[in-house]
């Protein structure tokens, strides 16, 4: 089992799988050759803080608009490299169902053999971003995160313990932890209760010092 952790763009994982497909059709050694499912977590870094502008007569400067605007394209490129990652494994599982049919289990054609012939490694992809917190409140708060590499300690625990979440109640995960024979540690009580501590301290007293 093996996992790769992206912030926004897939394109390095993508060029990846690309060379190991071309060298499993080429019948050249692969380095997923023995992988026998690659969990890839898509981890996305944006957040969508709520503006004012349609309450103001005047319009946002060039700044503001130049940052809004920038954000566009990478959204767009990040989107449409999940959609191809989810084709590529797609493709490979049909080829895979096809290979292992009753109605190809007879067949003598290299050919076909050489067409249907994909890797053996099941890709999950593993949604990591806001939209898929089930918590509105939490989802909301962390929304309004700016993007800084400087946060209050209170600030990176909840998102700490948003992304486990996340990750925890991805349907991809729990198929991958369950394909693989594999179990989920329960979190220690101490940490969760910590957790569970700021969380609440937090929303009941969001002027400390501690919280952002």
């Amino acid at each position: 089992m093996a996992g790769y952790p992206t912030i926004s763009g897939l394109r390095g994982v993508l060029d990846f799988i690309g060379t190991f497909e071309a060298l499993h059709e080429a019948g050249q050694p692969a380095p997923l050759d023995n992988v026998r499912r690659l969990i890839i977590f898509v981890v996305n870094a944006a957040s969508s803080p709520s503006t004012s502008w349609n309450l103001s007569e005047r319009p946002p400067g060039t700044i503001r608009t130049l940052v809004r605007a920038v954000g566009v394209p990478i959204d767009r490129f990040s989107s449409e490299s999940v959609e191809l990652l989810q084709d590529i494994k797609a493709r490979w599982a049909l080829l895979r169902k096809i290979r292992n049919s009753e109605a190809f289990k007879d067949s003598k054609d290299p050919a076909l053999a050489e067409a249907v012939d994909a890797p053996d490694t099941d890709i999950y992809v593993v949604d990591v971003s806001f939209d898929a917190l089930a918590d509105n409140v939490e989802r909301n708060y962390l929304n309004q995160l700016p993007t800084s590499l400087a946060l209050p300690d209170a600030a990176i625990d909840r998102l700490r313990s948003a992304a486990s979440a996340i990750i925890l109640d991805s349907p991809e995960f729990q198929a991958a932890v369950k394909s693989g024979g594999a179990r989920i540690v329960e979190q220690p009580d101490a940490v969760k209760a910590k957790s569970d501590f700021v969380h609440a301290h937090c929303r009941s007293t969001p002027q400390d010092g501690d919280c952002p």
